[in-house]
């Protein structure tokens, strides 16, 4: 049954909107097969010109996240025939520039992926819901030109449901790229426990599909060498002689030591409870499972030590080599300073104990109770460990 209505005008020409859609989708789809997605670290150095467009990705995606909200408003209005009369052609602007921004935010992301150091979950999901849902967008564009010339109500609904889902798709992947930037806690660490409970459930539903299954949860670092069972000891026979060496002989070294027990499962680490929880506050948001910038990540002590591209990041005993401490002590006008201006910056008494743990030999094992904190840091420690 058609749905034209007599009372409507006579449709004006749809054809430059038929040619933008038709030039948006063509640029979408070869754009995909020049620069595809990655989901893995990317092979080789992408060029200045790439990583330059890419940085703008988080200027550019503003832009068509702004447009097509406010189209959800429109079409709200222009879900019954009169509202459609009125509005249904500055809908199809709005629809047509929000397409083309969002075409643009995703080559730009995909771009930006290219720098390296993007990863995980949140990752993953970002940039799939980002594609699907643009391409939502652009079918649903397809599908409102359709029933525009038909002046089909029908087809104008399912135009609607279509971008609805779409556009929902959209908005949970831009989720997951504020997850990226400011870590998983950022949107709903002051939510109400009716939002939060949902949300987080939500969340862990969705990267269960995409992360990979997790052995378990990390243990503290551990001397792998077999302990060492002493072997009982020989009898003396009265025969026996001190073996006499000669002058200048270097002597035998010195048996191995075994190594000292790992610590109960009560007692806390210096690493573990005290230094990490300041590498999460501060660094993590960069240097984790999700986000390696740098190739380095500091979510785990054998990592934090391992470095990144860029050298070693916290070397035992020596401040000069440790590259995390050297980026933290510079000023803060220096382009190389950690962590960037904008980000939160470290307390001269989280740096302090940064400093101590390096030249009290960056230990994975060091227990809490064992450690000989400086009376001026005492406080800083007891507030982290109370959390």
């Amino acid at each position: 049954m058609s749905s034209n209505s007599p009372e409507t005008d006579e449709p004006k020409s749809l054809t430059a909107a038929w040619i933008a859609t038709i030039l948006l989708i063509v640029v979408y789809v070869v754009g995909l097969l020049i620069f595809p997605p990655l989901y893995d670290a990317p092979k080789g150095d992408a060029s200045s010109t790439v990583l330059f467009i890419g940085r703008f990705h988080p200027i550019f995606l503003h832009l068509p996240v702004g447009i097509l909200s406010v189209l959800v408003f429109f079409e709200l209005v222009c879900s019954t025939r009169r509202g459609e009369q009125k509005f249904g052609e500055a809908s199809l602007l709005m629809l047509v520039l929000g397409s083309a921004g969002a075409i643009l935010a995703v080559f730009a992301g995909i771009m930006l992926s290219r720098e390296g150091g993007y990863v995980g979950g949140n990752f993953s999901l970002h940039q799939t819901m980002g594609l699907l849902g643009t391409a939502g967008v652009l079918i649903s564009l397809v599908v409102r030109l359709m029933g525009m010339a038909r002046g089909s109500m029908e087809l104008l609904n399912a135009y609607r449901a279509v971008y609805f889902v779409s556009f929902g798709i959209m908005g949970l992947g831009a989720h997951f790229g504020g997850n990226i930037s400011h870590g998983n806690k950022f949107l709903i660490e002051h939510a109400p426990d009716w939002f939060k409970a949902p949300m987080v459930a939500t969340e862990k539903l969705l990267l269960s599909f995409v992360e990979k299954p997790k052995a378990g949860k990390a243990t503290p670092p551990v001397d792998s060498t077999p302990p060492v069972t002493p072997a009982p000891p020989a009898e003396v026979k009265p025969e026996d002689k001190p073996v006499v060496m000669d002058k200048g002989t270097t002597p035998p070294p010195p048996a191995p030591t075994p190594p000292a027990p790992a610590p109960g499962g009560d007692e806390k680490l210096v690493f573990q409870h005290v230094i990490l929880p300041v590498l999460t506050a501060k660094c993590n948001k960069c240097h984790s499972e999700e986000k390696s910038k740098g190739d380095l990540r500091m979510d785990t002590y054998e990592m934090a030590i391992k470095g990144g591209e860029n050298g070693k990041n916290f070397v035992a005993g020596n401040l000069k080599d440790s590259l995390s401490i050297v980026r933290i002590l510079l000023p803060d006008s220096d382009d190389e300073h950690m962590p960037p201006e904008g980000k939160d910056q470290l307390t001269p008494e989280e740096i302090a104990l940064l400093k101590w743990w390096v030249e009290q030999g960056a230990s994975g094992i060091q227990t809490v109770k064992d450690a000989k904190f400086p009376a001026e840091l005492q406080a800083t420690v007891d507030g982290i460990l109370k959390g």
